[in-house]
């Protein structure tokens, strides 16, 4: 894991693209670990501030077949440069909103952002990984991941020492920003020809759906784990609040450290064996989950959180790679279906915990996980 780290780190335009992917995690982790400030200045109810942050995940998922065409028109390195920016100093905006309306507004502009920078990000992996034949993908969502937890802790420290939301999200903009702009000279674009092709809308090939069906299967899967996994435990298996996270803290490691081996992984078995054995190692996850006891929870969490890890930055990369078919497009159309299964994911489980119980929510991402892992069969090579 430290050696693929310190390869990815040792190259100016791999190091840049990692820092964007943990700098998106920094300022929506730091963000979200104070959601409560929000919260209680606009007074909202648990159900009103689960609507208002749903326009995150809407914006995002609103304009994803038209990312593409930003791409091509302005590059990957330029998309990925003024997203990222414009996206740390959006963060402020729904401290300052006037009502309700207005943070749900400030959250949708900050999912549109979220979204273009999500795609163009990606894209530029898939740009170097083509143009430099390297394999980067799995480690730089390792960097993301790793952003998330260094967000929340930075968070905790800004509380401990009484700075306001608003004050945070500034200071760790500008720190953010100045960290980036000598990076960012280093990423590069796409050839010329070749981001100017393919301008008009086209239906994403058979290939690329599978690849989307099974993101879908796998990010709804995640997205559930993560916002009901702690319940779970808590509620269902009577587990003292302060050891019920540690379900989703498994989870969360596990999937972080498989992500930085990710690459060497892909290079070693390939993007199908991997894949395979990913969901494969989800489904023995799940299964431990539903045995319904606090220790075997725990680890099937945990596995869980391994099986994904290398699912979605395989996609990612195996879609950019697909003959006749840009790299951006691809992209965009894996994440448009992983936004949709990570945005009713969660609901969906709640719908059917509120009808048949938990279990049955987490029997029922056992199911799509089996169904991704049977896709994966034929969709990848």
């Amino acid at each position: 894991m430290i050696k693929n780290i310190k390869l990815l780190l040792s190259q100016p335009d791999t190091r840049a693209v990692a820092l964007v992917f943990m700098a998106l995690a920094i300022t929506m982790g730091a963000f979200v670990t104070r959601l409560v400030e929000i919260k209680i200045k606009f007074g909202l109810s648990e159900a009103e501030l689960g609507t208002a942050l749903f326009f995150i995940p809407l914006g995002a998922v609103t304009l994803l077949p038209f990312y593409s065409k930003v791409i091509g028109k302005f590059g990957e390195r330029q998309t990925t440069a003024w997203s990222i920016c414009i996206l740390l100093l959006a963060m402020i905006f729904p401290w300052y909103a006037t009502d309700q309306t207005w943070l749900m507004a400030s959250f949708y502009l900050i999912g549109l952002i979220v979204g273009l920078t999500d795609v163009a990000m990606n894209a530029e992996v898939a740009e170097i990984e083509r143009q430099k034949s390297k394999v980067i993908m799995s480690s730089c969502h390792g960097f993301f991941s790793i952003g998330g937890m260094i967000g929340a802790i930075l968070s905790s420290i800004f509380i401990v020492g009484s700075v306001s939301l608003s004050y945070q999200m500034m200071i760790i903009a500008f720190v953010l920003i100045a960290v980036l702009l000598p990076l960012f000279k280093h990423m590069i674009n796409a050839p010329a020809h070749e981001a100017k092709a393919g301008g008009h809308f086209e239906f994403p090939t058979s290939k690329v759906l599978a690849f989307a069906v099974i993101g879908f299967c796998v990010m709804m899967s995640e997205g559930g784990i993560t916002d009901w996994a702690t319940i779970f435990i808590k509620e269902n298996l009577k587990v003292a609040g302060e050891y019920a996270g540690a379900g989703f803290a498994g989870f969360s490691l596990l999937m972080a450290i498989a992500r930085f081996q990710g690459d060497s992984l892909h290079i070693r078995f390939g993007a199908k064996r991997l894949v395979i054995i990913g969901a494969l190692i989800a489904v023995i996850g799940l299964f431990l989950v539903l045995l319904q006891t606090p220790l075997w929870a725990i680890i099937g969490f945990s596995l869980a959180g391994l099986g994904y890890s290398v699912i979605v930055p395989i996609l990612f990369s195996a879609a950019a790679k697909q003959e006749g078919v840009k790299p951006s497009k691809g992209i965009a159309t894996v994440a448009s279906s992983g936004y949709i299964g990570m945005l009713a994911g969660p609901v969906l489980i709640g719908f059917i915990a509120d009808s048949y119980g938990l279990v049955n929510g987490f029997t029922f991402l056992l199911g799509l996980t089996v169904l991704a892992l049977l896709l994966s069969f034929r969709a990848l090579r």
